[in-house]
């Protein structure tokens, strides 16, 4: 039975979001945070709502650096203002950031003097993105999406390229 309802749960789902695969693109892409000081990659996730409108979901994790390793979800909403011929669209940002940070110290055996070190942590903070981007079509599948966005209350810029492709 648990078979059978799993398998018809299966069969709605494909034919419900069969009509939404051209509004969903996928990808990923490189960041860098400007007090984060680091380099990162990102998966990304878009849906577009209307002509003018999507919703966009995107994970960032920067690369360690002085012990330190951060990473971002940010939820935002993307409004189109104008299109460019020939060009591609540009876009306003504005949303959600959830800033995560841990460290690890390592522990160094100073010999005779004891040790110093071994300490970790972990915090998260939450800000708001404001932004702006342009997607320029590479292809009928293929999205080429810089963006430029500030996260208030975390205090860095973002400067970002992600690459979708449509489903």
């Amino acid at each position: 039975m648990r078979k059978l309802f799993f398998l018809a749960t299966a069969t709605i789902l494909l034919f419900a979001t069969s009509n939404l695969k051209a509004q969903i693109k996928v990808g990923g892409g490189v960041a860098y945070g400007t007090n984060i000081s680091s380099i990162g990659i990102s998966g990304n996730g878009e849906y577009a709502i209307n002509e003018s409108w999507e919703a966009a979901a995107g994970f960032t994790y920067f690369f360690e650096q002085n012990y330190l390793s951060w990473s971002a979800l940010d939820l935002d909403a993307h409004y189109t203002f104008t299109e460019i011929e020939g060009f591609g669209k540009l876009y306003g940002i504005a949303g959600l950031n959830m800033l995560f940070f841990n460290y690890k110290i390592p522990e160094v055996d100073l010999g005779e003097y004891g040790s110093y070190g071994g300490s970790s942590g972990t915090s998260s903070s939450a800000g708001l993105n404001l932004g702006i981007g342009t997607k320029i079509p590479i292809n009928e599948k293929i999205t080429l999406a810089p963006e430029l966005k500030y996260a208030i209350g975390n205090n860095f810029i973002q400067i970002s390229a992600k690459v979708f492709f449509g489903l």
